[in-house]
């Protein structure tokens, strides 16, 4: 078995490349992948699998990599906005989706993606913020959401859920919805009590998400603990959550972490990919 493969999550290797995979859309046929560090032609502190366009890595070396992982996975369209820790959901269609693939750089603010149609893919890219695809089982339609902790206060992921509810008919109780790779509470921490207030005035529940070290100053934020319950008020049922048991700055040997590249002073960081495409057969 591969280092991060359980029930949850396939951890897939092929040659250089590492990704992974949660198990229940395969079960679905859902074409998806959160790309680890390796497998691509990145160097330097961006080596070797980085997705990053806005960055220093080469532009051309961030565009073979795509190419890897698209041959990887079997996809063709791949498409993505500016990310900007927005909460702007946009619907990606056979009509706009030229203006948005990934070598056209779109330069739209634009955090999460629905998609109905079968041959669009969408991408996230993330270096300790929540890559979150959610699924209907039932209209074969699919999200995909970057949301760092900005995201997870404005709720970007419910107005997703929003988005397919109105527009496809999507019934929360037939979702699926699977968080990958973020950072986790162990690290996620901070001393400043404005930044701490900007959570518990919006979410009362803080005895389950806040916690304290032995200074009584420095506390920790569990997003993910934030994100199950917030999904769970909107009607997700708790057994289609699934989530990635793995920190991001904690394991940085496999994954990108900006607060990794914070903390020991790089000028830049990379980021990982997570991308996503509906089945062309959804047979569970």
């Amino acid at each position: 078995m591969n280092k991060y493969s359980n029930d949850i999550i396939e951890h897939v290797k092929s040659g250089d490349l590492e990704y992974l995979q949660f198990k229940i859309l395969n079960r679905y046929n859902v074409k998806h992948c959160i790309t680890l560090r390796r497998g691509g032609v990145s160097k330097g502190e961006y080596e070797s699998l980085n997705f990053r366009t806005l960055g220093n890595d080469d532009i051309s070396n961030v565009f073979k990599n795509l190419e890897i992982i698209k041959k990887e996975i079997g996809i063709e369209n791949v498409c993505k906005g500016k990310q900007d820790h927005t909460d702007k959901v946009i619907i990606i269609d056979n009509k706009n989706k030229d203006e948005f693939l990934f070598e056209n750089l779109n330069t739209q603010n634009v955090d999460g993606y629905v998609v109905k149609d079968k041959n669009i893919a969408t991408l996230v890219t993330t270096a300790d913020c929540n890559p979150i695809i959610i699924y209907d089982t039932k209209k074969n339609v699919v999200a995909n959401v970057h949301a760092g902790w900005k995201g997870v206060i404005n709720k970007i992921y419910i107005k997703a859920i929003n988005i397919m509810k109105e527009n496809f008919s999507s019934n929360p109780k037939d979702l699926i919805v699977c968080i990958g790779p973020s950072i986790r509470k162990c690290c996620f921490t901070s001393k400043e009590e404005n930044f701490k207030k900007k959570f518990t005035k919006l979410f009362d529940y803080s005895d389950r998400y806040l916690s304290y070290e032995e200074d009584n100053e420095t506390f920790h934020i569990d997003l993910i603990e934030i994100l199950k319950t917030e999904l769970k008020k909107s009607n997700i049922q708790d057994d289609n959550i699934y989530v990635a048991d793995i920190c991001t700055r904690c394991n940085t040997n496999d994954f990108f972490s900006y607060r990794a590249a914070v903390q020991n002073g790089k000028k830049d960081y990379a980021t990982m990919a997570t991308i996503v495409q509906v089945s062309e057969n959804n047979v569970k």
